[in-house]
């Protein structure tokens, strides 16, 4: 259960942030904009703070000002609300991994309705590829270990 747990978490995670590789990147950041400069704030490796994971739609969507504004609180909050669950002991595997699906699609209803209907095409695509390259490292990663 723990593996289904993890893999569950890391696709939640990385649909929502597009290149977030693992749990802990829903640790506290405690210098935001240092990581956003650092060598690995923006890489697949670095932590994807709400602030990078903003940067990286906006580059990618060219998302206006006024949609970069919009998206902010709502990817503050999905953070913020995924830590807390990543970091509360007394949930079931199966009760958080419900709970993370839970905020992962309310966040991306969220969004869309921010977004115009070609960034949501697109952004739609982006979370399709990612998932299409994540079951390819699981099967990689299963047979490796076979």
């Amino acid at each position: 259960m723990s593996k289904k747990f993890s893999i569950a978490l890391f696709l939640l995670a990385f649909v929502a942030a597009m290149t977030v590789l693992a749990p802990t990147s829903y640790a506290v950041q405690t210098a935001p904009a240092a990581q956003e400069h650092g060598a690995m704030g923006g890489s697949m490796m670095g932590p994807m703070t709400p602030e990078n994971r903003l940067k990286m739609l906006t580059e990618k969507l060219n998302l206006t000002e006024d949609q970069q504004a919009k998206l902010k609180p709502i990817l503050e909050d999905q953070s913020k609300q995924m830590k807390a669950i990543h970091d509360d002991s007394s949930l079931a595997p199966a009760d958080r991994q419900a709970k993370m699906k839970e905020i992962h699609e309310s966040s991306i209803e969220k969004m869309n309705a921010i977004l115009t209907p070609d960034q949501q095409a697109k952004w739609k695509q982006m979370r399709q590829e990612m998932m299409e390259r994540h079951k390819e490292m699981k099967s990689q990663g299963q047979m490796d270990h076979q």
